[in-house]
């Protein structure tokens, strides 16, 4: 098997992007035309979930350009997760759009990958042509997080550095969180302020979502100084969107944005 020696790409299109420390980023991708997509997997998740799989389905049939990753800590990527941040993974996303592809590109986020789709977009604003976002959750480290914990959790993390929280889809597997997530995030929230975009941004959000309050996407629509923006709220969808419907929901709606953006 052939590898390319700089990002470790075999001939089916996977392989590893090596980054400065030593850590080593998991990527699949497809050639093909431009704008190419790039999809940013959620907190705990990767790049192998189903509405990566199905926007990439959607590209092969195109023709058009596909990446989807996992951050440092997911997936089949280097590191421990405990030990990831918002600042990592946004610098992951920024090199892997900077060095596995060329031309704009609209960038699909999930949860997480909604905000480091953000904070990315905002390194790369030449680079980046629009944004979709499913379920968004800038600044949830802060607003979701930090702000519902109580007292004792509040001490326990900052007095030990790491926090046990319940994990609703494996209750049997805890999330494990360390104080560096915290602090880190408060360096990256955008949600005070202006988020200074302009391309189209295009959000999905469920109305039954138990993770991310669905007024947050009315939030960011008003945070963003870009006029193209827009909110498709889902009034029975839930955080993962990942229903048969909301996948076809999905790939229609990047469609339609690639569609506008050739226009």
């Amino acid at each position: 098997m052939t590898v390319n020696s700089k990002t470790g790409q075999n001939p089916q299109g996977g392989g590893i992007l090596a980054r400065p420390d030593g850590a080593t980023i998991a990527y699949r991708r497809l050639e093909g035309k431009t704008p190419g997509v790039v999809f940013l997997h959620g907190y705990h998740s990767d790049m192998e979930g189903t509405k990566a799989l199905a926007l990439e389905e959607m590209c092969r049939q195109q023709g058009r350009a596909f990446l989807r990753f996992d951050y440092f800590g997911h997936g089949q990527s280097s590191g421990d997760v405990l030990y990831g941040t918002i600042g990592r993974w946004a610098a992951d996303a920024v090199a892997v759009i900077s060095d596995l592809t060329e031309g704009p590109q609209v960038l699909v986020g999930s949860s997480l990958g909604g905000w480091i789709s953000l904070l990315a977009a905002l390194e790369l604003r030449d680079r980046v042509a629009g944004i979709v976002g499913v379920a968004a959750a800038p600044d949830f480290t802060e607003d979701l997080m930090w702000q519902d914990f109580t007292f004792e959790q509040r001490r326990t993390l900052m007095e030990t550095g790491e926090l046990e929280l319940a994990n609703c889809y494996e209750p049997d597997n805890p999330w494990r969180i360390h104080r560096s997530l915290i602090e880190d995030g408060r360096n990256h929230l955008l949600l005070r302020d202006l988020i200074q975009l302009h391309c189209p941004v295009w959000l999905i959000q469920g109305q039954k979502d138990a993770d991310v309050p669905w007024q947050t996407a009315l939030r960011l629509a008003d945070c963003l100084a870009s006029d193209q923006v827009e909110v498709i709220l889902v009034k029975d969808g839930d955080h993962r969107l990942s229903r048969d419907g909301d996948l076809i929901r999905l790939t229609n709606v990047v469609a339609a944005m690639l569609g506008a953006i050739q226009e």
